[in-house]
């Protein structure tokens, strides 16, 4: 890989089979060599524009009328079933995307976010007594695979007998990319299999409601119309899975970053209300649960020096925008001092669709880091994450840590 020609990042090979440190280094090469926006041309024929720059993210996210979310969210075309099926509200403008999203935002508002807490806890507290038991263990399975998608499970009330094959096909939609976990035909399959499992959740939910999401999105309506079975599969599958990977995901990268900076997980430990918040804005910038998304621009848009045609798909990349030296000085330290960690667009950088999610993750790895270093201080990661090959989500497979 020459240094001034870095890989394509939308390509997972050879891009993402580098390492973290050599990834954040094209990014970084890719902004300098462009000003942070440029047109990659890809071996199909295809093209995109990159947009690795802090101020270029922010001025694409923050224009939903000149880039729009309606032809897709991820990098490459999707077939418009597939996009039904997972696009949801990120793949829809206003109003018809605020019309929507006021639907589930009660159930992520502070209020709720503060009625959790105290369950977050109980479940956390569980995992503390498993790893009391076992010492050594996956921080992934133990802890974030597992806390953050029972939270959601529980919202949705979705039966405990069916949580362990859905947690399965979520893991094999986002894992596309890596054929260690799955591939298209198998992603496929999966998003298939979890979409018809939560239209007919919906439809007995409807039936018979209760006390949840599921059945506050059945009873909902939108300009006099219910919700149909499709556009609440299409929902659930966005909750479960973004309200899943995005803790799952923050919660491993936190474990690893903090077991590399002893002094700054003593810190934490030691002073927890004072430092913790801060922690887990920087662990936020710095990992970036959300690698990328892609906008089309609805017209021709000049952005800085560059002159965009209408149609041209736009993607951005968070990643970047979370390193780039313009706004973080020396990005790729991680300090849980850093003044303007909570500058991060790790959720997004404004605009509509600023991830619905963020103060219950943010709450669910409060809770989470608190029992666990109050319980054992020196909980510490004994090998490097083993990353997920994805485009998409920076997710981690594996973290072996032990409390010894």
């Amino acid at each position: 890989m020459g240094a001034t020609r870095p890989a394509d990042p939308s390509v997972p090979t050879p891009f993402w089979d580098s390492d973290i440190a050599t990834r954040l280094a094209d990014f970084a090469l890719l902004r300098e060599r462009s000003d942070g926006l440029e047109f990659i041309t890809r071996d199909d024929g295809a093209g995109y524009w990159s947009v690795t720059s802090y101020a270029g993210v922010r001025a694409v996210t923050r224009d939903p009328l000149r880039f729009t979310s309606t032809r897709g969210f991820s990098l490459d075309d999707m077939p418009p079933e597939l996009l039904t099926m997972l696009g949801s509200i990120i793949a829809m403008d206003d109003p018809k995307h605020q019309q929507y999203r006021r639907l589930v935002q009660v159930a992520f508002s502070p209020r709720a976010i503060r009625q959790m807490t105290a369950y977050v806890g109980e479940l956390a507290d569980a995992i503390v007594e498993d790893i009391r038991e076992r010492r050594t263990f996956d921080f992934v399975e133990t802890v974030g695979a597992n806390l953050p998608f029972q939270v959601i499970a529980d919202l949705l009330d979705i039966p405990t007998a069916d949580r362990p094959k859905l947690r399965e096909l979520i893991d094999l939609i986002l894992g596309v990319d890596d054929h260690e976990v799955s591939d298209v035909d198998t992603s496929l399959r999966a998003v298939t299999e979890f979409f018809e499992y939560t239209m007919e959740l919906g439809r007995r939910r409807r039936q018979n409601p209760g006390d949840d999401v599921t059945s506050l999105l059945m009873q909902a309506e939108v300009d006099g119309k219910r919700l149909t079975a499709a556009e609440f599969g299409s929902f659930v599958i966005l909750l479960a899975a973004a309200g899943n990977d995005t803790t799952r995901t923050g919660l491993a990268w936190a474990m690893h970053l903090l077991s590399g900076h002893p002094e700054q997980k003593r810190a934490v430990a030691d002073g927890f209300d004072e430092h913790v918040g801060n922690a887990i804005e920087e662990v936020l910038r710095w990992c970036s649960p959300v690698l990328h998304m892609r906008r089309t621009a609805t017209e021709d848009v000049v952005l800085g020096r560059h002159a965009i045609a209408a149609g041209d798909k736009v993607v951005v990349w968070y990643i970047a925008a979370n390193h780039d030296p313009a706004v973080f000085s020396d990005p790729l330290r991680f300090d849980i001092h850093r003044g303007n960690a909570r500058d991060h667009v790790a959720f997004g950088a404004g605009g509509p669709h600023f991830c619905l999610g963020a103060g219950l993750a943010r709450m669910e790895m409060r809770v989470v880091l608190g029992k666990l270093l109050a319980a054992f201080p020196d909980l510490h990661a004994t090998a490097p994450p083993v990353t997920l090959r994805s485009v998409f989500v920076h997710g981690v497979k594996a973290l072996p840590c032990s409390v010894d």
